[in-house]
This record gives C-alpha cells, sequence and structure tokens, in this order.
C-alpha cells in the first residue's frame, strides 16, 4: 500500500510538474511575442497588404517615418530608461559614454512601432476580428516593456500615441493619393 501512495504521489507531483512547465512555457511566449511585437506585426502587415500597392507603399515608408520620428523624439527629450541609474546614467552622458540613439526611453520605440501598425492596419482593411489580435498584440508589446523595467507607464503611452497619430496621417494620406488616382469622366448620357 506505501508502495502505492508513493506513486501515487509522485504522478501528481510530475503532473503539477508539467502544468507549472507549461504555465512558465505559455508565459515566456507571451513575453517574447510581446518583445518581436513590432516585427510581427511589421510583417504581417506586409504580407496583408501586398496585393494593395499604395496602402502598402505608404505605410513602410510611413513605418521608417515613424521610426526616424522617434529616434528624433528621444535625442530632444533625452528621458532615462526607468531601470537606469539615473548617476550613472547622467555621468555616462556628460563623459560621452553612451553612443547609441536608443540610451532614452521617451517615447518607447516599440510602442510607437506596434501602435502604428494596429492603428493603420485597422483604418486600411477595417476588419474587427485583425484588429482585435493587432490591439492584444500591441497592448501586450507594451506592458513587457514596463514589465521588464524598459520603460515606464508614460513612455509607452507618448510612443503609442505618437505610433497611432502618425498611423491616421499616413493612411490619409495613402487616401488622398488613392483618390488622385482617379479619373473624372464625363457622363455617358451628358449632352454634348
Amino acid at each position: 500500500m506505501k508502495m502505492l501512495y508513493n506513486n501515487h504521489f509522485l504522478y501528481h507531483c510530475y503532473i503539477i510538474y508539467n502544468k507549472m512547465d507549461i504555465l512558465g512555457f505559455i508565459k515566456r511566449t507571451i513575453d517574447y511575442i510581446g518583445y518581436l511585437g513590432p516585427f510581427l506585426l511589421l510583417s504581417s502587415t506586409i504580407i496583408l497588404l501586398r496585393t494593395k500597392g499604395t496602402l502598402l507603399s505608404v505605410y513602410v515608408v510611413g513605418y521608417v517615418l515613424n521610426l526616424i520620428i522617434n529616434i528624433i523624439l528621444k535625442e530632444l527629450i533625452k528621458q532615462p530608461r526607468p531601470s537606469e541609474d539615473l548617476s550613472i546614467f547622467n555621468a555616462s552622458v556628460a563623459h560621452g559614454k553612451r553612443i547609441s540613439f536608443d540610451r532614452y526611453g521617451m517615447p518607447s520605440g516599440h510602442a510607437t512601432s506596434v501602435f502604428y501598425s494596429t492603428v493603420f492596419i485597422f483604418l486600411a482593411l477595417k476588419n474587427p476580428v485583425l484588429s482585435i489580435i493587432y490591439l492584444l498584440i500591441s497592448i501586450n508589446t507594451g506592458y513587457q516593456r514596463i514589465k521588464y523595467k524598459n520603460h515606464t507607464f508614460m513612455q509607452v503611452v507618448c510612443g503609442a500615441i505618437i505610433g497611432a497619430i502618425a498611423a491616421y496621417i499616413s493612411y490619409l494620406f495613402a487616401i488622398k493619393k488613392l483618390a488622385g488616382l482617379l479619373k473624372y469622366k464625363k457622363d455617358d448620357n451628358a449632352p454634348l
């Protein structure tokens, strides 16, 4: 009887361990999706817009401009990331030890990128299911950036707002460009 109990106990320990391992795997996968959010949404948007030439070209150009705007804003605002020790950060900046534009946190580049893609795909395709999937990935990306202290909540929110505005402006430009391709045709039944 004791042997049966030990085997049964070990079996339940094994099940609990596997459930914890599965939950850990799911948690790591969700974090990884958040980290790769900009790349995942960029790739999927390019695939989704591949047959819509004007929308695709405006999306890509807007995406690059969005990244450039992010770099410029980081250099102008110069707000450190939350994981930085301010005294070390200030000394590094003062003595030129930091060389990368990515040393600053405001606004979040991940947030600008994912929310740019989310708003653009929402406006371009008007597909609610796809928009919800994009939004969930975007929120996950923002959460992941805060969780691992790459950005503060405000840095992520500002990045999301900047990305959304850039997407809206890009979409308006695309629509205007598409409307410009239409030519006025005189009515066939109009008097000569």
